[in-house]
């Protein structure tokens, strides 16, 4: 099979909402590219010694790698999904026709289009090469390196773990949530320091869970229930492939065939709709009370959780929220949300270049 390499030329500061835009429209997988040094404090995290050579000129390149051709319907027909290797290449991630194909890439300009009146992308020119199939197979592998936050270890599972820190197991997949992108890890530093800063149990309503990674990471830090939902049902095989990575074997999904009362006896438990508009969804997600509930996902849908989806309801008094998926622009529109309820308070702002997450509690 013949794979085509695309590659957006952009700037460093854009390069995550460029990859965050062809994610939303379909595609699977990214590389980011540039030419920044590593920081003082990463070199001193590196085993081998790296020279500083590269002349940062604020560029960067996001690429990605797609097939035309018909998708293999039938692949795994025979086969039990909870136990596919997403890693497989011979899957239906960006195999596309080519009216399909060029439909994404004109959405994908118009959006980034849009955005330009904010924040400098560059130049987005599209670049285009062949590759076979032998020089593509593995390659997104090269580029998914673990990162540390705080005790957290995130790596993919053909690393070795470390012995002093919590390991967390991760195979992106077709689903957003590696720990590279600023805003997750915005995420996962807020949820780290709540987690350890508490003496109690700890419940965790994530919405927009994508690949996993969030509530994962928070059942390993100790929460005693995690509730994660997305609105892509794509994200499923992802989700339980990372689940069983990391060893987390008391998981259910929610359908309209489970019992409320059944969901005591696990720890982990995962659903597919929107919380806003999906009574089913709703009526799972209320089973309790939260202690900590974490929204990565866009600036407008955080404030219509806000303002519609009554969010505060599914928490605790003194509960803690953090939303982000923020991009600077819309960090006054969610601030001005949040402040204008009664019942959030202590609300406090963290930075990741070009990315805010917010934190705040629930109370009166």
């Amino acid at each position: 099979m013949i794979w085509e390499k695309i590659t957006i030329n952009t700037r460093v500061e854009a390069a995550d909402i460029v990859a965050s835009v062809l994610f939303d429209n379909g595609i699977v997988g990214v590389e980011i590219e540039d030419n920044q040094n590593l920081s003082p404090d990463e070199l001193k995290k590196m085993y081998v010694d790296i020279p500083k050579y590269n002349i940062d000129d604020g560029n960067s390149k996001v690429i990605f790698y797609i097939s035309f051709g018909e998708k293999n319907n039938n692949q795994f027909d025979n086969v039990d999904k909870n136990l596919i290797d997403n890693s497989y290449m011979q899957s239906n991630d960006n195999i596309f026709n080519a009216d399909e194909f060029n439909t994404i890439l004109h959405n994908v300009i118009n959006e980034l289009n849009e955005y330009k009146q904010s924040v400098d992308l560059g130049s987005l020119k599209i670049e285009r090469a062949e590759l076979d199939d032998k020089d593509f197979l593995n390659r997104w592998k090269d580029n998914f390196k673990s990162i540390e936050i705080g005790d957290i270890n995130i790596l993919p599972e053909w690393e070795k773990p470390r012995k002093d820190k919590i390991n967390i197991f991760l195979e992106p997949g077709n689903a957003f949530g590696t720990g590279q992108h600023a805003t997750t890890k915005l995420c996962l530093k807020s949820i780290y320091n709540i987690i350890k800063n508490t003496d109690k149990s700890i419940s965790l309503l994530d919405i927009g869970t994508g690949s996993g990674i969030l509530g994962i990471a928070s059942y390993k830090l100790g929460a005693d229930k995690v509730f994660a939902i997305d609105i892509d049902e794509n994200c499923e095989l992802n989700i339980i492939k990372n689940l069983q990575l990391n060893g987390i074997n008391d998981y259910i999904k929610i359908d309209n065939n489970i019992k409320l009362d059944s969901l005591n006896n696990y720890k982990y438990i995962f659903g597919f709709g929107n919380i806003i508009s999906d009574e089913t969804i709703k009526k799972f997600a209320n089973i309790i009370k939260y202690d900590i509930i974490v929204a990565n996902i866009l600036s407008p849908v955080i404030i219509s959780l806000i303002n519609i989806g009554n969010i505060q309801s599914y928490a605790k008094e003194d509960a803690y929220f953090v939303f982000s998926g923020i991009i600077k622009e819309s960090e006054k529109d969610v601030m001005s949300t949040l402040q204008s309820k009664k019942c959030f308070y202590d609300i406090k702002c963290d930075y990741d270049g070009d990315w805010v997450s917010i934190t705040c509690r629930n109370g009166v």
